[in-house]
């Protein structure tokens, strides 16, 4: 099959089709599966990828992505099939590829939010998981986000008003900015999303109506869940939405997901849980490999690596609650980073560190800044991004305005002819972010006689950089899967245990000093006759399994 481009998002039908060929085109690498049926009838599709003559995705040690749990954020699910693509394509060519595809397996949602992501691809609308109306039944009164002039974009809508809090900017008057607190006898305005009333208005006040679709699916995951109340768009309960508990049921129904990755956008930066504490109060040992990965991702994407308490809470004090990397990490025990792509900020030279606390700048501040990103979408977006004000008759409001950009693939997503330069260095931090799995190893199996029965001694270690437990939170929540030690022979087992567990064994990001050699010695003592073969597998539902034979 002909490699996919990515200079366009992908809709549903193509995403389906661009699968299914890479399972017919490559049948002992990949096989797609429906993990569920959405209310519109799109099947949410997972790939699972390894090499099968090593043996089942379910024997080794995996790697999860999702993506595109927010429907408007289709720059991860582009991101996710561009990483399976260079899977496919890598294997037998590249070296570090082939030997992932050997020893580890990849589990890949491309698209979670797939009935959101359609309508928001096809129509003008922006939503932020599901169309489905929530948390109200019926769309309340108010003004409401729509293409008015049909142009296809729902864009700003500015209304000239001489109480209005805005005026156009003297830098660049595209830019509509905040007015100070002695700007008198100028032309003032107010500004709107570009939208039509429903409901009753007298004619003075115009009410901005809560979005009909507000379900947000990375507020529905069990960890911390709170009502709408505390927390917006938490929905009815925990794993209410068949898309979250599809996602929920595919990853306690495969214990061997060593790390993940959740897709979102927009702003240029991996978020590391956990977001519920600050990272001092956390686990340092984790903390600790969250940083050194997180380094990594930098290192491939220039994203800068931000807690997520940091990120979201900060000095704000707000807690976020029901996200789907804390339930991954605080449930379950496995490292997940959230990743944010479209640095537009940071290409336009707008400085940020990610911190809630430092989000402090002046009105000035955040003027300039805008005036940056402008200036860089004027030389780098060929064509018109920008749709001058331009009056416009509005069927309730009378004379207003409408212009500005279209955010949906400015803001949000990178413009088309940009998405395979922002997402291609992803696909690198991917694989470098798989080699830090558990590798099982039985670097040494032998038989020594000891009068009429055989000694046999093995070493096992594991060559990842992770532990076999993953994470220590992992360990405090007894969700660890201790290695078993199996022997297999015909004969009779005189000292030792055929099957045991054996604890876990320390990656090498673990080991402290030189003291922790990070190696399992076992000993057997077996009746058996020259010329039979014993069989050693190490195995754990976290980290796989490894067999080594000898013959006595």
């Amino acid at each position: 099959m002909k490699k996919p481009v990515f200079d366009h998002y992908f809709l549903y039908d193509e995403i389906t089709s661009i699968l299914k060929e890479f399972q017919a085109s490559y049948p002992n690498l990949i096989s797609v599966r429906s993990i569920c049926t959405t209310p519109d009838k799109h099947e949410i599709w997972c790939a699972s990828i390894t090499d099968s003559a090593t043996g089942a995705c379910e024997d080794k040690p995996a790697f999860y992505i999702d993506a595109n749990q927010h429907a408007g954020e289709v720059t991860g699910s582009m991101a996710a099939i561009h990483f399976i693509t260079t899977l496919l394509w890598g294997y037998g060519s590249n070296e570090t590829i082939t030997d992932l595809l050997k020893t580890f397996s990849f589990y890949v949602i491309p698209r979670v939010a797939m009935d959101g992501s359609e309508l928001y691809l096809t129509t003008d609308k922006s939503l932020r998981s599901a169309n489905r109306m929530y948390p109200y039944p019926e769309a309340e009164p108010g003004l409401h986000a729509m293409d008015m002039d049909g142009d296809g974009v729902i864009r700003q809508m500015r209304i000239q008003n001489p109480a209005g809090k805005y005026k156009i900017s003297d830098r660049d008057p595209r830019l509509m900015i905040k007015r100070g607190p002695s700007d008198f006898g100028g032309t003032y305005y107010d500004v709107y999303s570009e939208g039509n009333i429903i409901g009753e208005y007298d004619g003075f006040n115009i009410k901005v109506a809560r979005p009909m679709w507000s379900l947000d699916f990375n507020r529905n995951f069990p960890f911390g869940w709170s009502v709408e109340g505390n927390q917006r768009g938490a929905g009815e309960y925990p794993l209410s939405a068949p898309e979250t508990k599809a996602l929920a049921d595919f990853v306690l129904a495969h214990p061997n997901i060593c790390n993940g990755l959740t897709f979102h956008t927009s702003g240029g930066v991996f978020l590391s849980v956990p977001s519920t504490v600050p990272p001092k109060d956390a686990n340092q040992q984790d903390m600790k490999m969250f940083e050194a990965i997180g380094a990594m991702a930098t290192q491939e994407t220039s994203y800068p690596c931000v807690n997520c308490y940091e990120s979201t809470v900060g000095g704000v004090g707000i807690v976020m609650s029901g996200a789907f990397d804390d339930w991954m990490y605080q449930s379950l025990g496995i490292p997940c980073y959230t990743v944010e792509f479209w640095d537009l900020r940071a290409r336009a030279g707008v400085k940020a560190t990610f911190k809630a606390a430092d989000d402090n700048k002046t009105e000035e501040e955040q003027h300039e800044d805008q005036c940056k990103i402008y200036q860089y979408l004027d030389e780098h977006v060929p064509g018109e991004w920008f749709k001058p004000w331009t009056e416009f008759d509005h069927p309730v409001l009378g004379k207003v305005e409408i212009g500005g950009p279209n955010n949906k693939f400015i803001t949000q997503n990178p413009p088309p002819h940009m998405l395979e330069e922002v997402i291609e260095c992803h696909s690198r931090f991917c694989i470098r972010n798989a080699l830090t799995m558990p590798r099982l190893s039985i670097d040494m199996l032998r038989a020594e006689p000891v009068g009429s029965l055989w000694k046999i001694s093995a070493a096992v270690s594991n060559q990842g950089y992770l532990p076999t437990f993953v994470t220590s939170e992992a360990l405090k929540l007894k969700a660890d899967k201790p290695l078993k030690a199996s022997l297999h022979f015909s004969g009779k087992l005189v000292n030792g245990k055929a099957e045991d567990t054996i604890g876990h064994i320390d990656g090498f990001g673990s080991i402290t000093s030189p003291a922790s050699v990070g190696v399992k010695l076992l000993t057997w003592i077996i009746e058996a006759q020259a010329g039979e073969e014993v069989t050693l597998t190490i195995s754990s539902e976290k980290c796989g399994k490894v067999s080594k034979t000898i013959t006595l």
